[in-house]
Order: C-alpha cells, then sequence, then structure tokens
C-alpha cells in the first residue's frame, strides 16, 4: 500500500505537534508549529478545511513548488491552486465532502503537480484532522505528500474527459433520466449499440451501477462552476 508510509509520517507528525501543545489554532502557523513539520522529510501542507484553503506548507515542499513563503495568504492561494493539474481538480471536490461530512481515516488521494521547474509531477498524499473548532467539527488538516514512485493510473476525471463525443452524449441523457430504450429511440441506434456504450463508460471510469456514474458526474460538473 503506497499510502502506508504516508500515515505513519502523519502519526508521527501529530505525536510531535501534540508534545509539543501545538495542536490548536492560536499554534498554527507559529514558528514552532513550522519548526514541527519542517523535520519531516515528505511534502506536507496544513489546511483550513472549514474554508478550504492553505495555512502554510513545509520547507520541502516550499522548494517542491519554489514559492518564497512557507505561510500563503491572499494571492498565494491562487498561485497554489496553480499548481493543481486540471485533471486532478476533482480532489478538491473530494476533499471538502471528506472534511464536511467528518468521514472516519485517513482521505488518500493522487495529484499532479507543478514544480519550480515547470514540469508536471504525479504524487499521493493522505490527509486528516488535526484540529477540531468547538462544535468539535474538522478545522485544520494536514496532508502528507510524497512524489510517486512510478507514474499513477489515469485518475477517474482524466478518464471522463476522454470519453468520446458519443459516450458523454449517453451519460448526459442517462443522467438526465432517459432509459437504455429511449436513448436509443432518440440517437437513432440500436439498443445493443447504448449498451455496449454504457458498457464501455462504466469500465472507464471504474463504476460498476448508475447511482455510481451519476455521483462521479455530479462531482465532475461542480469543477464547472
Amino acid at each position: 500500500m503506497p499510502f502506508l508510509p504516508l500515515q505513519a509520517e502523519f502519526e508521527r507528525i501529530r505525536d510531535l505537534l501534540t508534545q509539543q501543545a501545538l495542536l490548536s489554532q492560536e499554534s498554527v502557523p507559529g514558528d514552532a508549529f513550522l519548526r514541527v513539520i519542517n523535520q519531516s522529510d515528505y511534502l506536507i501542507t496544513i489546511h483550513d478545511v472549514e474554508y478550504y484553503r492553505p495555512i502554510c506548507i513545509n520547507e520541502r515542499l516550499q522548494k517542491f513548488y519554489g514559492f518564497d513563503h512557507a505561510i500563503l495568504k491572499g494571492i498565494d492561494h491562487f498561485y497554489y491552486l496553480k499548481t493543481m493539474h486540471l485533471s486532478t481538480y476533482y480532489t478538491l471536490i473530494e476533499s471538502m465532502a471528506f472534511f464536511r461530512n467528518d468521514r472516519s481515516g485517513y482521505l488518500n488521494l493522487k495529484y499532479k503537480l507543478l514544480n519550480a521547474q515547470r514540469t508536471w509531477k504525479h504524487t499521493i498524499g493522505a490527509s486528516k484532522a488535526i484540529i477540531r473548532d468547538r462544535s468539535q467539527k474538522p478545522k485544520i488538516a494536514m496532508t502528507v505528500m510524497d512524489i510517486a514512485r512510478q507514474e499513477t493510473d489515469p485518475s477517474q476525471y482524466e478518464q471522463y474527459l476522454l470519453l468520446t463525443a458519443r459516450e458523454r452524449e449517453i451519460v448526459d441523457l442517462l443522467c438526465s433520466g432517459l432509459s437504455k430504450k429511449e436513448i436509443a429511440h432518440k440517437l437513432f441506434i440500436s439498443h445493443g449499440t447504448v449498451a455496449t456504450h454504457v458498457k464501455n463508460i462504466y469500465r472507464k471510469l471504474g463504476v460498476n451501477k448508475f447511482a455510481e456514474l451519476s455521483m462521479l458526474v455530479d462531482q465532475f460538473g461542480q469543477l464547472n462552476h
């Protein structure tokens, strides 16, 4: 499991922060807090998951991006978003849903990030809340990332973008509530042809039923708003 070392590092850093009484909103992103996350050989981001924006990054990630500052403010948030490849924007939606629904465990994701040399790098990351607000909702989270040892498989969003025009048309019609029979009639093609398209769509996107397809389309649609 490629995410297990990231999760182990997450636990190590969180334990150090706990030992030094730095797991409070007042401590982030203070000098003592930054010193702890800078001890890691991994790439670390600290996020405000209530407003979903980065607060700070460690020295290794700062060097990776070529940023001037470890603490991110104002226009820095724009440049941070620009480092993320369009094909992995869906991770923003997944992250927001994960923390807003206060799911248990780790959020394990794959990213494609732009480094200081203007080269896209495949990375993997494990995220989890480290500080909660007064109502015990996730407030601040930490993501521990590393460069992928090998190129990762295309994301579902990349596969979605690679669907043919006909496949995208059928996806839209399915999500509008039409049956395969109704789609065949509307597009002047056979029911068997529609069934084959649907089978190929499911295979490409890694889903097994319409409910999963509908959820993906809903998530990906949010990226365009």
